[in-house]
């Protein structure tokens, strides 16, 4: 895996090259990565990106669920073991949350800001896409 730097502008307006920063094959669309303020735009394929949407779909779910059973298991604590039950399935959908977010960080390359003020760093990009970035 390498390590590239892109223009502020070019990561945020989809105008980075189309090839996929996970495989370095051509690029069908753009995935958000990053944390806010750092929030990007890559290219991926279409199967990485369903798989992207697919994480972050299941992390919300996760948080859903384990919030509802435990607000279940509150709201049924006169039966003996419904919070248990309820806190229970929310620890492991905490659980399923941080197993979702970890897979997110190895589809999606890390964002940093760069040495400038109108660039960002990607590490872990594929070599296929740093070189296209070298050919911009």
């Amino acid at each position: 895996m390498a390590t590239v730097r892109v223009g502020r502008a070019a990561a945020r307006g989809r105008s980075l090259p189309p090839v996929s920063v996970r495989s370095g094959r051509p690029a069908d669309g753009y995935a958000e990565a990053g944390r806010a303020p750092y929030v990007i735009r890559v290219p991926l394929t279409q199967t990485e990106f369903d798989q992207v949407q697919m994480l972050k779909t299941r992390q919300k779910t996760t948080v859903f669920g384990g919030i509802v059973c435990v607000a279940f298991g509150v709201a049924m604590a006169r039966f003996p073991l419904m919070l248990p039950l309820g806190i229970l399935i929310g620890v492991v959908s905490a659980g399923l949350w941080v197993a979702c977010a970890f897979w997110l960080r190895r589809l999606l390359p890390h964002v940093e800001p760069g040495p400038k003020a109108d660039e960002f760093t990607l590490r872990g990009v594929h070599k296929a896409f740093a070189a296209a970035m070298l050919l911009e």
